[in-house]
């Protein structure tokens, strides 16, 4: 029994039929808070080892605590300033810029050092974008990506094109496509008479943000946003050293005809050279690799719609599966009935990965859909917008705010520590649980901040960490011994000190309060 409805139900999940869906979903809000269940079902292969000791405990015993906290007096307020000041010194003389604020739970402001200054943040601004989608969408949300035909099949045979459209899920894989097919074979298709359609529309703009560093273009960390994202718009290359001298094994995954290769990498040393060229999805080879050693490299791939058409036509003639045509990009018909569909896990979970792993591509991808929530155009304009609007709802201060895309890779992006940390402290003071709080990787523990060595603050802290080059910062929460928890964001720009160390001694103090 095929799975047959129209797409007009899909398109009213994707970015020009939402308004809907965000009434239904804020009438009944309180209950979603009630019922969320976190869980992180889809993340990327390189992360999946570590996403397992991921936990979302409920906060309620933390706020209990933060009911019976001590009440900060003025010398105890003084004090903590003096202790901030010399833990922070060492970073903070001869820096080029600097922005730290601790907000009380009252909501007073503790300690103020330029704390309204806007300097270059890091991958601390992926808050903004996790606080305007879990506002804008909710946290139940869920993305969808889909298979469809013009009619329905018969006789294991689709008349015309398949379509493969998706609505923008940063975490659909190469896996959840061979499901799609494996689908379609069971259900008894054989022969496709047409094309290989993609739709990625959902998502629109530039693929590559233009303020990102063009010297990266060859990590993973900056790989495309799309409308259909396959691995996060990257390409495995799987090394394997073979006998020394001779040329070692390189498999590619998913293999596609798309992606193009030329030199060889040699087995011997350790030195595995992959470089994109100016043609697209096109690789230099080069290097060597350690007999019976297998190495991992994510490289980024373009174009994305016709590569991920690339893909599925792949998987297609893999299981048996004929179509007639070519690959093509275009929009999906209304009518078309829809064979297959996925659904991401719930975006409570997606923001947890972007935030435990700092997921430039996840925050990108996140940031273009609360762009299109409204019905705009789903562009980094949009969304941009879309951010600086669930500020301004919110009453956050934003002095000297810029942000030029999502994740915070682009040095252009200026935001001040007072920005963030009423952000954080807005979800301390609402009402229920704050459903920010457990999505934060636990210091010394999750993610990015797995090597961060905190000593008082051990076990107490949840924060997101950023670092480009010549930027440190750090923003969470923390739990004092005597005032309950309090929040804080460190911002340090050209210290010719050690960043990170200054900013672990200042939280280890804050805690001992």
């Amino acid at each position: 029994m095929y799975y047959v409805k129209s797409s007009a139900s899909f398109k009213s999940r994707s970015k020009r039929y939402r308004a809907r869906r965000r009434r239904r979903i804020a009438a009944v809000g309180a209950i979603v808070l009630l019922v969320l269940v976190a869980g992180i079902a889809l993340w990327p292969r390189r992360h999946a080892s570590r996403a397992a000791g991921i936990r979302t405990e409920p906060t309620r015993a933390a706020t209990a605590l933060q009911r019976r906290a001590a009440l900060w007096s003025s010398a105890a307020a003084i004090e903590l300033q003096h202790a901030l000041r010399a833990a922070l010194s060492p970073a903070l003389a001869g820096a080029q810029q600097w922005s730290c604020a601790v907000v009380a739970a009252d909501g007073t402001l503790l300690y103020d050092d330029r704390s309204s200054h806007a300097i270059t943040p890091a991958s601390v601004q992926k808050l903004i974008v996790a606080d305007a989608a879990l506002t804008q969408l909710g946290p139940r949300y869920r993305f969808d990506t889909l298979l469809a035909a013009q009619r329905a099949p018969h006789d294991g045979i689709i008349d015309g094109n398949l379509w493969l459209a998706g609505s923008g899920d940063p975490a659909f894989r190469s896996n959840d496509l061979q499901a799609a097919v494996a689908s379609l074979r069971s259900a008894g298709i054989r022969i496709i008479r047409g094309g290989v359609v993609v739709d990625g529309s959902a998502i629109a703009g530039s693929e590559i943000n233009p303020y990102w560093n063009a010297d990266d273009s060859n990590e993973d960390f900056m790989s495309a946003t799309s409308g259909v994202s396959i691995d996060e718009d990257t390409v495995e290359f799987h090394v394997t050293g073979t006998q020394p001298g001779e040329a070692a094994k390189v498999r590619i995954r998913p293999f596609t005809p798309d992606v193009r290769t030329f030199g060889s990498v040699r087995t011997g040393g350790d030195d595995v050279i992959i470089a994109a060229t100016q043609t697209p999805n096109e690789f230099r080879l080069a290097g060597q690799v350690p007999a019976g050693v297998e190495e991992t490299f994510y490289l980024p791939v373009h174009g994305i719609d016709r590569y991920a058409g690339a893909v599925l036509a792949a998987d297609l003639k893999a299981a048996g599966i004929d179509f007639d045509g070519n690959v093509q990009t275009g929009t999906l018909p209304l009518d078309a009935r829809v064979l297959w569909e996925h659904r991401s896990a719930p975006l409570r979970a997606l923001v947890q990965h972007m935030l435990v792993f700092s997921d430039n591509h996840f925050a990108e991808q996140l940031m273009r859909a609360v762009g299109g929530e409204s019905g705009e155009t789903a562009d980094d304009a949009h969304g941009l917008r879309a951010e600086r609007a669930v500020l301004a709802s919110q009453n956050i201060p934003t002095p000297g705010l810029r942000i030029v895309d999502g994740s915070g890779l682009a040095h252009a992006n200026r935001v001040a520590a007072i920005t963030l940390a009423r952000i954080l402290a807005r979800y301390d003071s609402m009402h229920g649980e704050n459903v920010l709080y457990p999505l934060l990787p636990r210091g010394g523990r999750d993610g990015t901040l797995r090597m961060y060595h905190f000593t008082s603050a051990r076990n107490r802290v949840r924060a997101k960490s950023g670092h480009v080059e010549g930027v440190s910062s750090l923003a969470g929460y923390v739990e004092t011994r005597r005032h309950g928890r309090v929040v804080f964001a460190f911002l340090i720009n050209g210290s010719p000190g050690d960043p990170d160390a200054a900013i672990v001694s200042a939280v280890d103090r804050l805690a001992e309060r």
